[in-house]
């Protein structure tokens, strides 16, 4: 037990700011705390600076707080500060004991700050009651049952980072979160059949592809069946948290199975595009693309709440549709003025190669707190396959995970066991919820493996063949699962195989449409596009750039009016007076008056206009001056958005130092919103060329491609 004063207060706070006061001065408290800090150990000393008060404007030092000289009482206390430092422990570092690799090839790390004798606790001291205030949610706990909930908790399938989070809302959520329920999923007998219904339909998929066009190129989804639950499941959650949309990106890895199983495109359509057959309607004139590369939209209901889905459509580039769809959601919430941004989200799926590897991971990741970029967070699914073509992980990264650049942006990341789908869809139900809540990015990082090649025709053993021996005699995830849930007598051997049977049977039927299959209509003018169409006749291109006098004079006072007692740098007032005058028709007008001009003349006809860039707010060559600064208090005006009422809203960003990211981004908030005009600037010229893969890839061909309009 704890000193009777402190049992009554039953609370290790008291002990926290005891200590807090002794670093400011030792005689803040009495000679027996004195004595007893003097004789702890760096590493607790350091354990207690490191606790959170729970209330500091509360803070009091009380000195009537009185240590006993009893050795049990001080050997009591020494214990419980020594397992709460083996409990935050394992919060920061149980994840590296966690049974994440299916095939048991990566071993796990037995860490030493996760042992008990690393705190002076020996096999003797396991069943000794120890106070630990209500941490874990006990009050006192013996070191063995201690350790018992922290390997369920931190060290099972399901291996959790979130103590590099510095907001300590978000890691208490987290911490409550994973420690009430022992981080174990807790699903009905109804979500356990539905999770088993979702890997046979992924499974059956796969394989009735493989035995139907052997050898095609799919980049299937076998050893990761796991993520089709697991993103219905982001959905249904979702739905009921005020989700009414989802824009999805993901690499060519299963995204057949994505469009399939999760998308809801026809089968039909997609074993129709097996066999040759375009995509594309017949009176639709357009270059085409892979199937592996096509997005889709439709609409899913769970629970009577619809979400509507759009899947993004990429090319072969890895990553570079990230912020592409982060764009495409901020279009969308400004749609919808969802300013809390939590009615449309991003999910994006990866591979672990990919996001280790690729650039465009950080450089996306880093706009997500950016006033002119955030979205409210984006959930990461990351498709660990454990291997990249044919580069081992040892090759790919410096750090033990694909996952560590998430870091960064303090996303909380949620190791998981492929092979335990329950796990998967928990962990992906952790991400919803938190993204939700905290409107902040996090990462779902499932390990699993890849059952054939880097695609179907290739052959894995020539360069790990030890991997592959192990995957060839490794059972699905699917048959691992129906063990499970027979040995639960949730279902029999016989329903278990009927699922099977029924899922090929409709597959089969499926197929036997495919060769009358017609695309019935291009969806590239639906939906906010409605009413758009292109140019048609020759010398329609352009439509009419001329502005009357009186828009000109409106647009004119707009742009050189400053408020009263607005501190104008005096070298500004020299140029507005110049624009001035020139729109007076004194003096000629320069190009940077004639580009405000255009832009004041669009935003008074109601065109809304977003123009980002590197220094866009100034110019990079000190031209532009469309954001004025108070010299006296920093505060800022845009002239742009002052010329009349009711007019339509200019936004102008300066960018990070980034080019792929940022055009990326506002590509596809033009592939959302028709209705505005959407300008990315380099800041040099050349700098373009750091965009290349959005510029070739998207903006150049997107429409022959894709048939997507921007």
């Amino acid at each position: 037990m704890l000193p009777q004063s402190l049992n009554k207060q039953g609370r290790i706070q008291e002990l926290k700011q005891l200590y807090v006061a002794y670093s400011k001065d030792r005689n803040l408290v009495n000679t027996d705390w004195q004595e007893f800090f003097d004789d702890l150990a760096p590493d607790a000393c350091s354990f207690l600076s490191d606790l959170e008060i729970e209330s500091k404007s509360n803070f009091e030092i009380r000195r009537d707080i009185n240590l006993s000289s009893d050795q049990d009482s001080r050997s009591s206390t020494l214990d419980s500060i020594r397992a709460l430092m083996l409990i935050r422990a394992y919060r920061v570092r149980g994840h590296l004991k966690a049974n994440l690799d299916p095939l048991n090839l990566a071993k796990s790390l037995d860490h030493p700050e996760l042992k008990p004798e690393s705190y002076g606790f020996e096999e003797k001291d396991m069943d000794r009651p120890i106070f630990i205030d209500n941490v874990l949610g006990l009050e006192s706990a013996t070191l063995r049952e201690i350790l018992v909930n922290l390997e369920a908790t931190y060290c099972g399938t399901i291996g959790v980072q979130f103590m590099h989070i510095q907001d300590p809302e978000q890691k208490a959520w987290m911490q409550k979160t994973l420690e009430n329920v022992l981080n174990q999923p807790d699903f009905t007998d109804m979500g356990k059949k539905a999770i088993f219904e979702r890997l046979v339909a992924a499974e059956t998929f796969e394989r009735f592809l493989d035995r139907k066009y052997t050898g095609t190129k799919r980049f299937g989804l076998e050893g990761a069946e796991a993520m089709i639950p697991a993103l219905e499941q982001i959905l249904k959650r979702g739905g009921k948290l005020g989700l009414e949309e989802v824009v999805i990106g993901t690499a060519h890895r299963g995204r057949l199975n994505v469009l399939a199983n999760f998308m809801g495109k026809p089968f039909e359509a997609i074993f129709s595009e097996f066999q040759g057959n375009s995509s594309q309607p017949e009176n639709v004139q357009g270059a085409g693309d892979v199937k592996y590369h096509l997005g889709t939209s439709s609409d899913r209901t769970f629970d009577g709440k619809k979400v509507h889905l759009s899947l993004t459509a990429n090319p072969s580039h890895l990553e570079a549709v990230n912020p592409v769809v982060v764009g495409k959601v901020r279009a969308k919430q400004d749609q919808k003025e969802d300013l809390g941004r939590r009615k449309v989200a991003a999910l994006l799926i990866h591979g672990d190669a990919a996001f280790s590897g690729q650039g465009l991971v950080p450089e996306t990741l880093d706009l997500s707190e950016l006033k002119g970029y955030r979205i409210g967070g984006t959930i990461h699914f990351i498709i660990n396959n454990q291997i990249g073509f044919t580069t081992n992980p040892v090759n790919a990264r410096s750090g033990p995970y694909c996952s560590d650049v998430a870091l960064m942006i303090q996303a909380p990341i949620l190791h998981v066991n492929g092979d335990d789908p329950e796990a998967v869809v928990h962990a992906a139900r952790i991400a919803i919820e938190f993204r939700q809540k905290f409107n902040k990015d996090i990462v779902v990082d499932m390990f699993c493996y890849r059952r054939h090649g880097h695609n179907e025709g290739d052959e894995p053993a020539f360069t790990q063949p030890t991997m592959y021996k192990a995957i060839s005699n490794h059972p699905s995830t699917r048959e691992i699962y129906s063990e499970k849930l027979i040995k639960e007598n949730l279902i029999s051997k016989e329903e278990s195989e009927k699922f099977l049977s029924d899922w090929y049977a409709r597959l089969e039927e499926e197929y036997k449409k495919a060769n009358s299959y017609k695309p019935s209509k291009a969806d590239w003018f639906s939906g906010a596009w409605e009413g758009l169409d292109i140019a048609r006749e020759k010398g329609k291109r352009r439509g009419d750039t001329s502005i009357n006098n009186d828009k000109f004079k409106i647009v004119g006072q707009g742009l050189t009016k400053i408020p009263k007692n607005f501190n104008l740098h005096k070298k500004l007032q020299k140029i507005i007076d110049q624009r001035e005058s020139s729109f007076e028709g004194k003096t000629p007008i320069d190009w940077s008056s004639a580009e405000a001009l255009a832009l004041g003349s669009l935003l008074v006809e109601g065109v809304k206009i977003r123009l980002t860039g590197q220094d866009s707010g100034r110019g990079t060559f000190s031209q532009r001056h469309a954001v004025l600064v108070d010299q006296k208090n920093d505060n800022k005006i845009i002239l742009l958005n002052n010329i009349k009422k009711n007019q339509a809203i200019f936004e102008i960003v300066d960018s990070p130092l980034s080019e792929a990211s940022v055009l990326g981004f506002e590509y596809g908030y033009s592939l959302a919103e028709p209705n505005a005009l959407v300008m990315w600037e380099a800041q040099f010229g050349d700098f373009a060329n750091g965009a290349q893969v959005i510029i070739d890839q998207f903006i150049s061909s997107g429409e022959s491609k894709w048939l997507r309009m921007s």
